[in-house]
């Protein structure tokens, strides 16, 4: 049965047509209570600058016309200046279609994008209490990295 599902799952490169598509995605996500870190803001902002953006790439999984799972990426994001490195901003699955390969398939991809960029380094951030993505974060082989991220309540 998972492996027949997954053999189903297309993926491709986000395009235009698949706004509408993430956006309803991210609002069944938010009633499932499972919502990705994303204001719905900041969200709409980063999908409409992937498509004017040479630097900003994303893929896209389908299940027949559904969006089963996405994951967005930055070769040259605005808000960081250091070493050269591809920035993996999101990687989302929908929870009905967890642990079927399809996050895997997706980073994998996402993966062959940076090499064909020219790129050996991808970073990420992920908060600490969401286990479910560290330990897939892990086991793709992503390691801690030489940044800290601090915050502080005022």
């Amino acid at each position: 049965m998972k492996r027949q599902l997954f053999e189903k799952i297309e993926t491709k490169e986000f395009s235009a047509y698949d706004m509408e598509h993430i956006v309803k995605f991210q609002k069944e996500l938010k009633e499932k209570g499972c919502y990705s870190f994303f204001c719905e803001r900041m969200f709409i902002e980063l999908l409409k600058e992937i498509q004017s953006s040479g630097s900003l790439f994303g893929r896209i999984a389908y299940l027949g016309d559904k969006p089963v799972g996405f994951i967005f990426g930055d070769t040259q994001p605005k808000w960081y200046q250091g070493p050269e490195c591809a920035w993996l901003i999101a990687i989302v699955v929908h929870p009905d279609y967890r642990r079927r390969g399809i996050g895997r398939r997706l980073l994998v991809e996402f993966l062959d994008k940076v090499r064909e960029l020219g790129l050996r380094r991808v970073c990420t951030v992920t908060e600490f209490a969401d286990e479910e993505t560290l330990g897939f974060l892990r086991k793709m082989g992503f390691k801690y990295g030489r940044f800290v991220q601090l915050e502080k309540q005022i």
